[in-house]
């Protein structure tokens, strides 16, 4: 975790998909840090995966955010 309070995790096997769903009234204003780990040597954190920073701003007229990411396998 990157910083602040964990909202939810998705467990995301190598070439499979997953979705999640939340508002705006939970997320807005906030800021999203969206992790992929990957082990290192004998299941140990490692250096692999990295992290999407992203920041929901505040509507009062609804909206609509959809974040598609593929991640390679190496």
């Amino acid at each position: 975790m990157s910083a602040g309070d964990k909202i939810d995790e998705v467990d995301l096997k190598a070439g499979g998909t997953a979705q999640w769903r939340s508002n705006i009234t939970a997320l807005g204003g906030k800021t999203l840090y969206l992790d992929r780990w990957r082990p290192g040597f004998l299941g140990l954190p490692g250096t692999g995966g990295g992290s999407l920073v992203l920041w929901v701003p505040i509507s009062r007229h609804g909206g609509h955010l959809e974040v598609t990411a593929q991640l390679n396998v190496s």
